[in-house]
């Protein structure tokens, strides 16, 4: 994870304090990506209100009992209590924007859990829990000079990231953190904050959480974790209950969509697979089986009897049979499963990126090129094949390609990876 060198800190604090000052999520949105961007590009915003409840599917899993959010791809883990000695919270990136301003809404003083949410092996959602109990509704956190209304969908207001972290504190120690870099400057050979304070800490969690004291005399703690993605800009929301007092905060760190914290891809595969009967599922692991060891006799059985199809899930590789004919490098294999009707889309859990969603695309990106037997039945399924929308498994009418297409039979690539190893 990069980390910012001094110079680096101070021109993206300058452009952080530019954007907050201005109070507009506008400027936010220009300097830093929207939480998602990093992996869907950046989204057209409707010309519509801010919805309070954009978020609202995320966020309420704190609620969840440990086995829910374990099928929902998603790990907790407590982090340790925050004081907060005059109920003030600031959430930040502690290392380019530490002077950010507390919240408007404060809570009761005391000491309060913070508890860290993992998706897809990074830091999801960060939560401190001042009370136990359902919120009623969410509310976006803000800082003084921002206002609600003047968000449309889609925007948020939130802390610009520029090193990789976030936080949850307090003024006191805010200022601890500003006595500690303080007597650590005048240290030959101090480098920056994170390299010569928090990196030692850090190291423990892979980098990625510490209860972080600044003092050792000083009670004051941060609670600092790895932000999701990366760098960009990540919302706070508070969750209220029916008379309006906070029971928790948690910062949305933008990995978890719609409730689910596994990849897109995973709940894609897992929702095909869950199309099949039990004998299908049968059905297919035999075809992959008689796929993967050449037994043609075999694979074209099942599939001229309907009990597999091109676009079938293989629950062992998350594949379908035409994918893994074209990874496997298996040119008859797939020259008979064209003539089913493959059609050369992908689905979109196996695309990859802009230029990788049909499978010729597919095949011609592998780093292990595919053997000119299966490029040539490539080339002549282009030409005659189908490009409709994939579905799981209904044989189509397709035009017949002449065995006089292909080279006669050669020496075979050895079969690559998966396409993001591919």
């Amino acid at each position: 994870m990069p980390r910012l060198t001094d110079p680096g800190r101070r021109i993206a604090l300058g452009l952080a304090a530019a954007a907050v000052g201005a109070g507009l999520a506008a400027s936010l949105a220009k300097l830093f990506p929207w939480q998602r961007a990093s992996r869907e590009g950046d989204q057209p915003v409707a010309d519509a209100p801010y919805d309070p409840r954009e978020n609202e599917s995320n966020l309420s899993v704190t609620g969840l009992p440990d086995d829910a959010l374990r099928e929902r791809g998603i790990t907790r883990m407590v982090l340790g209590p925050l004081p907060l000695p005059n109920g003030a919270v600031i959430a930040t990136d502690p290392l380019v924007q530490p002077e950010r301003e507390a919240f408007t809404r404060r809570v009761a003083p005391g000491d309060y859990p913070v508890t860290l949410y993992q998706a897809q092996g990074r830091v999801a959602l960060a939560e401190l829990r001042f009370a136990d109990g359902t919120p009623a509704r969410w509310e976006l956190a803000l800082v003084p000079g921002q206002d609600i209304a003047s968000l449309k969908a889609g925007e948020i207001f939130g802390y610009p990231v520029d090193a990789g972290l976030g936080c949850f504190m307090d003024p006191a120690a805010r200022a601890a953190m500003a006595r500690r870099e303080a007597q650590e400057q005048k240290r030959a050979g101090y480098s920056n904050y994170y390299d010569d304070v928090l990196a030692g800490e850090l190291k423990d969690s892979n980098l990625n959480w510490v209860m972080h004291r600044p003092l050792p005399d000083d009670p004051a703690r941060v609670a600092v974790f790895s932000s999701g993605w990366g760098d960009g800009v990540y919302a706070s929301y508070w969750g209220l209950d029916a008379a309006g007092q906070p029971l928790r905060l948690v910062t949305d760190c933008g990995i978890i969509e719609n409730g689910d914290g596994r990849d897109p891809r995973e709940i894609a595969v897992a929702a095909a697979l869950a199309g099949l009967t039990p004998e299908q599922r049968r059905d297919s692991e035999r075809g992959y089986a008689a796929l993967k060891s050449d037994d043609r006799a075999a694979f074209a059985a099942l599939l001229d009897a309907g009990r597999i199809a091109p676009e079938t899930p293989i629950e062992s590789v998350e594949g379908t049979f035409t994918f893994e004919a074209i990874r496997l490098d298996k040119p008859e294999a797939l020259e008979r499963l064209v003539r089913h009707g493959a059609p050369t889309l992908m689905p979109p859990y196996l695309q990859i990126g802009d230029e990788r969603t049909t499978y010729p695309a597919y095949a011609r990106s592998l780093k292990t090129p595919r053997s000119p037997q299966l490029l040539a039945v490539i080339e002549a399924w282009e030409r005659t094949g189908s490009t409709d929308t994939p579905s799981r498994g209904q044989s189509q009418p397709c035009p017949t390609i002449s065995s006089s297409s292909v080279p006669a039979p050669a020496a075979m690539s050895a079969p690559s990876g998966r396409p993001s190893s591919g």
